[in-house]
């Protein structure tokens, strides 16, 4: 998961040069130039933009490098904005992939030679990411843009793009070191998948006139230009995707004017704001007030669970808490909620579990930066109070009060103007039809909407068209015990069996238990009796554990999960479409077609404990499927969350 840094040196021109393949990094005569010339003008996209109908524009780049192509491009798509604040072209998507990525310090020290880019080379910098591989979705709505920056293979991370029917690509920056110095990215392969991608009449530039790009261009069905080359270069090649025969459905996914989202917790708050910020109507119904159920609880820590090994689940946890910890900090800027990034601790309390933590920090699968092995006193120094055991530590971490980020999220959407908010109306009855989806309520209200998304949370159980899927409510009660000593100089997240809190508002959160099968949320005491005795039995070694006191503050809520523990995020699956579908087969395939999976009806659900983590992720996700837009996650990663991997696992069954 680690991702290895580029080796950089500097030449004599100051230009920087990649030691894996002794090329620079752009021409020694003006990098800027060279990319408006090149890649801006190659692709003639000031005019497109101008011309250019829908509301994204998408630029694939096969060589991140230092970021100099997106610094300019996106500093030209807000120039493009501001000239032109009525254009329908409103977002531009950026695609890119780096197998070597330079380090934040080299980053830096590149980036400063570009002055005339400053503003937006510092919103670069605090977000760019460390080195994890796979996708990381950087939002930077100051310049319209939207950035997927793959740490990956070329090849890998093509064939990890969701493409849809009608493509994805509508301009290449064919950039990346010389094909004589990188001969491995300009291959067959790299040809292959720009044609598998593009849009038709998509459009390509390189700063490279050699013939074996030429030809594998023409034979990928691209009608290729020769031009005059930038600075020395005596040419380069501009292309247009323009095959003989095409296949592609150049009509695209429909669109809609609206959409409901069924839900008042972090899951419908965080795609309430992902789909108002994206321009999209959203009305939101909530059954009672929005944080009223597991999303209510005062504190809720915020790291991801990683494992020893890299996995699927690992890699959801790993991304989907570095894209929330951006996403927080930029939500806190503009609409402050209670939290504190503090760190989370996850205490080695006993054998098995030190084991466990030898093995993660010896596999070195994670960078240092997202989780780290302390010893006993770096782990006592961090906590503030006396842990005498080692650990794992989340610097990044923390904990986060629901519901005012719930409250920040809806006002923010708010202030878009695309939201309307329902409350106190549960949903009874769900209906669909070819166009739309009816919906009414116990109150007597009723409504039609183009799109539903469910995120109610264990109450999904209660909808026909949700019953194939593998819900589990698993019932939990957290304890709000009174700040006292020395627990109130507790200054991280201690994590063990349980978890224990710093204080807000002289309270800290200690729980929690799990009871499956259980949705009632009255307080009881067996279980506050429970969740203490779980503290006092693995901080047993921690005299302070025994003698905290407890005045019957708690709270019971219920969260959903499903038998592999990952979210439900995508398309509600038509048991009944995927049967048929599935019989007519030679042989087992998951790639299920439009016209199967197609439908109005969504989940985004059982997030179990994990929703603060995973929410952001995922509603950006969602949102962008429903907006037909790039997705933030691999094709494998989504398979792995969306609802019809029960469904699919049940057909081959029978």
């Amino acid at each position: 998961m680690k991702s290895t840094y580029a080796r950089v040196h500097f030449n004599q021109a100051g230009t920087p040069v990649a030691d894996n393949f002794d090329d620079v990094y752009f021409s020694n005569d003006s990098g800027m130039d060279e990319t408006r010339y090149v890649f801006i003008a190659g692709n003639d996209l000031n005019q497109r933009w101008k011309e250019w109908g829908s509301s994204s524009f998408v630029i694939a780049e096969t060589g991140f490098g230092t970021g100099l192509n997106l610094l300019v491009v996106m500093t030209a798509f807000r120039d493009f904005r501001h000239a032109n604040p009525d254009h329908p072209l409103t977002r531009l998507h950026f695609i890119t992939t780096e197998k070597y990525p330079l380090s934040q310090q080299d980053m830096t020290s590149v980036l400063s030679q570009f002055p005339a880019l400053s503003e937006a080379a510092l919103a670069l910098q605090q977000q760019y990411p460390f080195g994890l591989n796979g996708c990381h979705r950087l939002l930077f709505d100051t310049f319209h843009t939207t950035v997927d920056l793959w740490f990956a293979d070329v090849h890998e991370a093509m064939a990890e793009w969701r493409i849809p029917s009608e493509g994805l690509v509508d301009a290449w920056f064919l950039d990346g070191f010389a094909p004589s110095k990188n001969p491995q990215m300009w291959s067959e392969t790299l040809f292959t998948n720009m044609a598998r991608c593009s849009k038709p009449a998509a459009t390509c530039a390189t700063f490279t006139a050699a013939g074996l790009v030429k030809r594998g261009l023409q034979a990928a069905g691209f009608t290729v230009n020769k031009r005059k080359g930038f600075g020395r270069k005596r040419e380069m090649i501009t292309a247009t995707y323009s095959p003989e025969s095409d296949i592609k459905n150049t009509k695209g996914k429909a669109t809609f004017d609206n959409i409901a989202i069924i839900g008042g917790g972090i899951a419908a708050a965080t795609l309430t704001y992902a789909l108002c910020q994206k321009g999209v109507a959203t009305t939101l119904y909530c059954a009672n007030e929005p944080a009223d159920g597991a999303s209510g609880n005062p504190q809720g820590g915020f790291y991801p669970q990683l494992h020893a090994q890299t996995s699927l689940a690992s890699e959801i946890q790993a991304h989907a808490f570095l894209f929330a910890r951006r996403f927080y900090e930029e939500i806190n800027e503009r609409a402050e909620f209670k939290h504190d990034f503090c760190g989370v601790l996850q205490l080695g309390f006993n054998d098995n579990v030190v084991q466990r933590q030898n093995n993660l920090t010896k596999n070195n699968c994670w960078p240092q930066e997202l989780i780290r092995f302390v010893d006993k006193s770096m782990a006592e120094a961090i906590a503030g109070v006396p842990v005498p055991y080692p650990g794992l530590f989340t610097p990044l971490g923390g904990w986060i009060n629901p519901p005012t980020l719930i409250n920040s999220l809806l006002q923010l959407a708010a202030s878009t103007g695309n939201l309307s908010i329902h409350p106190h109306q549960r949903l009874t009855d769900i209906t669909e039809h070819n166009q739309y989806v009816s919906l009414n309520f116990a109150s007597g209200l009723s409504a039609d909407a183009q799109q539903v998304v469910l995120a109610t949370g264990h109450e999904l159980t209660a909808f026909e068209q949700c019953k194939k899927l593998p819900l589990r409510p698993v019932r939990g009660q957290v304890e709000a015990i009174p700040t006292q000593t020395p627990l109130n100089q507790l200054q991280t997240v201690l994590c063990h069996k349980g978890y224990l809190t710093p204080a807000l508002d002289e309270r800290h959160a200690l729980g929690s238990t799990y009871i499956k099968r259980d949705t009632a949320t009255n307080v009881r005491a067996e279980e506050s009796h429970q969740n203490l005795l779980m503290h006092q039995q693995a901080l047993k070694d921690c005299d302070w554990v025994t003698a905290l006191t407890h005045d019957d503050k708690a709270r019971a809520a219920i969260r959903l999960g499903v038998p592999d523990h990952q979210p439900l995020c995508g398309t509600l699956p038509d048991y009944a479409k995927y049967q048929q579908w599935y019989k007519t087969l030679r042989k087992h395939s998951e790639d299920v077609p439009e016209h199967i999976s197609h439908r109005r009806i969504h989940v985004f659900s059982a997030l179990g404990s994990r929703g603060l983590t995973t929410a952001p992720l995922l509603a950006e996700t969602l949102a962008s499927e429903l907006c037909n837009r790039p997705l933030p996650l691999g094709r494998t990663l989504y398979k792995a969350l969306h609802p019809q991997r029960f469904i699919l696992k049940a057909l081959k069954q029978t």
